[in-house]
């Protein structure tokens, strides 16, 4: 097995397409800064990484990270699917379980693990920069982020499954690409019409709901008015956001795993 994920790692390293996705996925939060600057009269000297999160753009460039994180999983999982090298590996004697597992690896390294590198990079190189900032608290910001890898790493899953059963990386991406529209869809339509509200049932609103604080008071601090948010995280988000991160991603790698058994 570690033979086939060096050999996957391999070639993932060697696809453009790849190091294109990682490349956009740096430069998206200075492109998000840039925007907010340019529309809401602040200077990028001015976002620390309390007020990156505080202004909801860390959740922001998440969303939009989790595209990337669709196309690096789907690609790991069945980028090679047209040319028969799980083939080539079940008759150089490799079993089926090791074949399906070494992918799903490579899949969660490359996907799950560094979408969520990618993630927290932003509030390391700002608190460099220019300190943390008043509006949060450090390190509760940091275990909402923590936090956030479970939700990716059920999305993660997801992706991959499909792109498992369709047996292409190109089309697990489009459907994975549809799934997650109509879902955003889904959860915004019921919370409108219906006032339900949809937080841990989904990958995607638990991830949201761990990244977005709306509730804040104003202090006087240092002669200015600031805008404290809360960002405390309870058990209640913590049991939940495991468990159905686990329970979500364990069944989606069981279709996957019986899926990928009982392919020809």
């Amino acid at each position: 097995m570690i033979n086939i994920l060096k050999s996957l790692n391999y070639g993932a390293r060697r696809d453009p397409v790849n190091w294109i996705t990682i490349g956009s996925l740096l430069v998206l939060p200075f492109l998000g800064m840039y925007v907010m600057g340019a529309v809401g009269g602040d200077t990028l000297q001015q976002v620390t990484p309390s007020f990156y999160f505080a202004t909801q753009l860390m959740a922001i460039i998440f969303v939009i990270t989790c595209f990337g994180m669709i196309i690096l999983a789907c690609n790991l999982v069945a980028g090679d699917a047209g040319d028969k090298t799980m083939n080539y590996e079940i008759m150089a004697g490799h079993s089926r379980t090791k074949i399906f597992a070494a992918r799903m690896m490579a899949g969660f390294l490359w996907g799950a693990v560094l979408v969520c590198l990618l993630t927290i990079l932003p509030l390391g190189y700002l608190n460099l920069a220019y300190g943390w900032g008043l509006e949060t608290d450090p390190e509760e910001v940091l275990l909402r982020c923590l936090l956030v890898f479970f939700p990716t790493l059920r999305f993660c899953a997801f992706s991959m499954m499909t792109a498992s059963i369709m047996r292409s990386a190109g089309k697990g991406i489009a459907v994975s690409y549809v799934a997650y529209l109509a879902l955003a869809m889904g959860t915004s339509m019921l919370q409108e019409l219906f006032q339900v509200t949809i937080t841990y049932q989904t990958s995607m609103t638990n991830a949201a709901f761990l990244l977005v604080s709306t509730n804040s008071r104003n202090v006087v601090m240092d002669g200015r008015t600031v805008a404290l948010y809360d960002t405390a995280v309870t058990p209640e988000m913590i049991y939940n956001t495991i468990g159905f991160s686990v329970l979500f991603t364990v069944i989606y790698l069981i279709v996957a795993y019986i899926n990928f058994k009982k392919r020809e």
